[in-house]
């Protein structure tokens, strides 16, 4: 007489199952908790890969770049967010950015762009990253009515580091990454 399958025994249908709901949920909070204490924020802006200034903006937030290579989906899958810019020249998204862009969707990494005036709310990377801070008070206004409230965050331009990466953890802790293999 064979034996009966793995699957269809308990072990197969009880224990397993829970052995992995556990790793899961262990690797969830293990994210969270790493994301508190250090969170990786990828920074794209025009020329530049990596830790600098935004804008008018200085963001001084530990940086771990997206790269353009094959460890791009490795890079991207371990941020908490990547932080973007509008580019001057260009009027559409520059080569450079779709990548990345890609991947953070993929692999469902929060999108942040800086938006320093009312007018860059009219550029396609608007449309798709999934959240916009602006450092400037007159312009959440335009920001907020083209993205919504939910989607927008004032930040301090004399803040610290520390109180920048704050306010994006605040602002896109809505996002559910997927399980990080």
């Amino acid at each position: 007489m064979p034996d009966k399958p793995l699957e269809t025994t308990w072990v197969g249908t009880t224990l397993l199952p829970t052995l992995r709901r556990g790793r899961r949920f262990s690797r969830r909070m293990l994210r969270a908790a790493r994301s508190r204490i250090l969170p990786r924020t990828g920074v794209l802006s025009e020329g530049m890969l990596g830790e600098g200034v935004l804008g008018e903006l200085p963001f001084s937030l530990p940086a771990a770049a997206p790269l353009r290579s094959e460890a791009a989906a490795a890079e991207v899958r371990r941020l908490d967010v990547v932080v973007l810019t509008v580019p001057e020249a260009s009027e559409q998204i520059p080569p450079e950015y779709l990548e990345p862009l890609i991947l953070a969707e993929q692999h469902s990494v929060p999108t942040v762009l800086v938006v320093t005036a009312a007018a860059q709310v009219q550029h396609p990377l608007a449309a798709v990253v999934t959240h916009l801070v602006t450092a400037d008070p007159q312009v959440v206004a335009a920001v907020e009515d083209f993205a919504g409230a939910e989607r927008t965050a004032l930040l301090d331009a004399q803040g610290s580091a520390g109180h920048r990466a704050a306010v994006l953890r605040r602002l896109t802790r809505v996002h559910t990454p997927v399980a990080r293999r």
